[in-house]
């Protein structure tokens, strides 16, 4: 099954029926199991893995190790937390021969582009895209996987905490490091961002069209 970010719509609630359908081979319930984890998955992907990467095949392989794990899933965790678990070590597997290949020389990050060259707010918003991406290359994995799930996907600190097996003082020491060093990266490349109350980085401000 070929991963198309056309597919990439998020549904982020979990439910606890579709891998009970799935390992029970019930009808359709690949389908529905691809379809309500692939946002989530290609956006962990894109925002763990970095400019270095490729995004589409760290997802597919996501879900053929999930679909190979089936069994192992028992319930004690949320399906989230288990398919957060899993993209967690292919997106390392994958950084690591991305770093490899950086040594000799072998990958270098790609220019933004769109489909048919695409109009001019839309290259803009890839190269901010590509700049955030690069911001979060910067940080330490641990900073970077906090900052992600709190500060990008809206997730409280809680939450975070459950899906890294880590005690909450901990996500906000991780937060409090990552947030100011993202923030000056992004500042000295000029990229604004709209600090609203009650949140740490928040919004980044999107170039007007």
């Amino acid at each position: 099954m070929k991963f198309s970010p056309l597919d990439a719509v998020a549904t982020m609630g979990d439910d606890p029926n579709v891998i009970a359908t799935l390992q029970a081979g019930g009808a359709g319930a690949l389908d529905r199991f691809y379809r309500h984890n692939a946002g989530r998955v290609l956006a962990w992907a894109i925002r763990l893995g970095g400019p270095y990467v490729d995004p589409e095949d760290i997802a597919q392989e996501v879900f053929a190790v999930a679909l190979q794990r089936l069994d192992s899933f028992r319930g004690d965790s949320n399906m989230t937390t288990w398919l957060f678990g899993i993209t967690r070590n292919v997106v390392a597997n994958h950084r690591r021969k991305a770093r490899f290949k950086r040594l000799v020389g072998l990958n270098e990050i790609p220019e933004p582009k769109t489909e048919h060259g695409g109009t001019e707010r839309e290259v803009e918003r890839m190269r901010l895209r590509r700049t955030v991406q690069v911001a979060l290359e910067q940080l330490p994995q641990k900073q970077r996987e906090a900052l992600v799930l709190v500060d990008l996907e809206e997730r409280t600190a809680v939450e975070a905490g459950e899906m890294l097996g880590l005690p909450v003082g901990t996500i906000y020491s991780r937060l409090h490091h990552a947030r100011r060093a993202f923030a000056k990266t992004l500042t000295n490349q000029g990229v604004s961002m709209d600090r609203r109350k009650g949140r740490g980085i928040v919004r980044l401000v999107e170039p007007k069209s």
